[in-house]
Order: structure tokens, then sequence, then C-alpha cells
């Protein structure tokens, strides 16, 4: 697992979130959570952790601690959502998603512009 440091990133009542993804194609694990992060900032939410790991995207849960890491914090309660580049990054994990059933999926893709928004 890797995390690029954010600092603890609370603050008065605004949602907290996760940015995740799992770099697969050559790109900077850095330039991909900044947009990420450009976004929830965008949102006016708080970013608590921003989590990645490089590899396939169809390998296992268990081979993705930064994944791994992530449900835990919604199962946690401690992040109401998770921003990612899109749902294959999160493919592995959703059908034990229904644990985390009070947190949100934001996928953000960047060639539309657009992000999707997938809801408990």
């Amino acid at each position: 697992m890797f995390a690029i440091p954010i600092g603890t990133g609370r603050s008065d009542s605004r949602v907290s979130v996760a940015l995740y993804a799992c770099i697969s194609d050559g790109r900077t694990p850095e330039a991909v959570l900044a947009a990420l992060r450009e976004y929830a900032t965008a949102q006016q939410w708080t970013v608590t952790a921003a989590l990645y790991d490089i590899g396939p995207l169809d390998r296992a849960k268990d081979e993705r601690p930064g994944l791994v890491r992530v449900l835990r914090l919604m199962e946690d309660g401690r992040v109401s959502g998770v921003v990612t580049p899109s749902p294959d990054h999160l493919a592995v994990a959703l059908p034990l998603r229904s644990r985390a059933s009070a947190a949100f999926i934001r996928y953000l893709h960047a060639v539309e512009g657009a992000a999707e928004v997938v809801s408990p």
C-alpha cells in the first residue's frame, strides 16, 4: 500500500472522503491523486486519506493493501465516501462494499470531464 501524505484533514462539518486509485498504466500516483483531490476540494470535501496500489486492476483485493485500507475507512465510518478514477479501480471490492452501505463512491471520468455518483 502506498499513501500520499495529506495531513489530518478534519474540519467543521464537511464531508470526509478517501481518494483511491490502482495505478496500472504508467501514470504517476501523484498525478492521478492530484486530479481526484482537485475534484474533492471543488466539492468542499475534506480529504482524510489518499491511497493507491500499483498493479493490474484485476488483482485480487487481498493483494491491494490500499484498497483494503479504503474499505476499512468506509466500514468504520471514518469517511463518508471514496473518490476514484473509474469503477474499474474498485471492481474487485464492490461485492464487499455492502458492509459500508452508508458510504458513497464518486467515479471521476477524466476523459468525459464529468463525475458519476453511486449512492448507497
